[in-house]
């Protein structure tokens, strides 16, 4: 599965993690094959202490943001089954959760995200495989129409960004593809099925909130025709204990992405290279200022450690 880290910006606080609790929607009580969309209007959800934003207008019959659903039908097409994960249930349980068109998971300072599953709903998913007369046929050169020439070639995408945010308000992202047809070798084209893991602990943030952004190849006068849902699943969070604002730095970088000479930016330190299994590249003393020579590095994803006596700092690199 395809994954493409895109740096924002990132800041590690000084803290500790207590063991990991998952989120797996369980608590929500639903009789089978139904869904909660917000139509009690309770508004948003609140669980093991974070808000999954919900809301619902009864003049319309419409909500935004996150339902909770134990819906299993993963063949019927249409917004009609709206409710449904791709997958045809939970990843581990009955429920899930499904969000649509915009929606926020909130916590506080003391809780962070690790990681969480995402998949297609039946509804995104059909309508990318078929067709359905509004949205595209992934790899087809025609629109949803069927007979105008998109522009696209067939060589769709729909791709969900990841947006976590630090409770120092420092944010990083990651952007998941759901369905990805640019592949020159159209056997590996995809929608996907099942749930797949989206790791939040490469990051250098802890992240206590997370917002969406989707976006698609399939995009018409009034923005992306794909239905822009997608389910998630089994949040794992854990306990922030012992955060210091003291103890966090600034450090900033740039070009980053780098091809070969990394300015560093921040309060004096030691400054220290690693690459993504923790071997050191480079350690040097900096002073406000230092320039890195990165031209010989590999292709890949480094982190850049700045730490004194006040405590540490953390950036992702891409080379």
């Amino acid at each position: 599965m395809k994954k493409i880290y895109v740096l924002v910006a990132t800041a590690l606080v000084c803290s500790n993690l207590s063991a990991q609790t998952v989120i797996d929607f369980e608590n929500v009580s639903l009789n089978p094959e139904t869904y909660d969309n917000g139509y009690a209007g309770s508004s948003n959800f609140f669980i093991a202490g974070f808000t999954f934003s919900n809301i619902y207008d009864a003049a319309w019959g419409s909500w935004n943001g996150f339902s909770i659903s134990n819906i299993t039908d993963n063949t019927t097409a249409g917004w009609g089954n709206q409710y449904s994960a791709f997958p045809g249930s939970g990843r581990n349980s009955a429920n899930y959760g499904v969000y649509y068109p915009e929606g926020t998971i909130q916590g506080n300072s003391s809780l962070a995200i690790d990681s969480f599953y995402i998949s297609n709903t039946t509804y995104a998913a059909i309508s990318m495989r078929d067709g359905d007369g509004f949205g595209k046929q992934f790899g087809s050169i025609y629109a949803g129409d069927g007979t105008t020439i998109d522009g696209t070639n067939g060589e769709d995408y729909y791709r969900v960004w990841v947006i976590a945010e630090g409770y120092s308000g420092v944010k990083d992202s990651i952007e998941v593809y759901l369905a990805d047809y640019r592949f020159a070798d159209n056997s590996q084209d995809y929608i996907v099925d099942g749930w797949i893991k989206v790791d939040l602990s490469t990051f250098g943030i802890l992240p206590y909130s997370i917002t969406f952004r989707i976006e698609s190849s399939d995009v018409g006068s009034f923005g992306i025709n794909t239905p822009t849902y997608f389910a998630i699943d089994d949040l794992y969070q854990s306990q922030i204990e012992g955060i210091d604002e003291n103890e966090m730095l600034s450090i900033d970088v740039y070009p980053n992405p780098v091809q070969d000479l990394l300015t560093v930016k921040g309060e004096n330190g030691t400054l220290t290279l690693k690459d993504i299994n923790g071997k050191t590249i480079l350690s040097e003393n900096h002073f406000g200022i230092s320039v890195l020579n990165l031209e010989e590095l590999k292709v890949g994803i480094y982190f850049l450690e700045l730490v004194n006596s006040e405590g540490k700092a953390i950036q992702k690199i891409i080379k």
